[in-house]
């Protein structure tokens, strides 16, 4: 009798191992961190999340990456991932404006659709 496959899933090695190399192929000078991909994979996986970081850390990432792995999945599919939705959203809460039009530069940088 033949084992029933795993289904996908974000937060195991090989959803892990997805979001690191389309984050490697779509912004190759970036040197991804271990707590950034579990967020990553945790938002991805729908996963509520919540991020506490020190300044510089790389939070503007947590809500960009997971739409940039989106949209990229959109156009390159591969067949063991779900179907992605067709215009992922993410919703970011800042205290300030500033921070605001800073997590907007580089959604537009590495062609997020804001």
């Amino acid at each position: 009798m033949a084992a029933t496959p795993t289904p996908f899933s974000w937060t195991s090695l090989e959803g892990r191992t997805v979001i690191h190399e389309i984050i490697e192929e779509r912004i190759p000078e970036w040197r991804t961190r271990p707590a950034q991909l579990d967020c990553w994979s945790h938002t991805l996986a729908g996963i509520p999340t919540i991020l506490i970081t020190s300044t510089g850390w790389g939070k503007t990432t947590a809500f960009f990456v997971p739409i940039l792995v989106l949209q990229h999945l959109l156009k390159y599919p591969k067949p063991q991932i779900p179907k992605p939705p067709q215009r992922p959203v993410a919703l970011v809460v800042t205290p300030l404006i500033e921070l605001g039009k800073a997590h907007v530069s580089p959604s537009i940088q590495y062609k997020c659709n804001t």
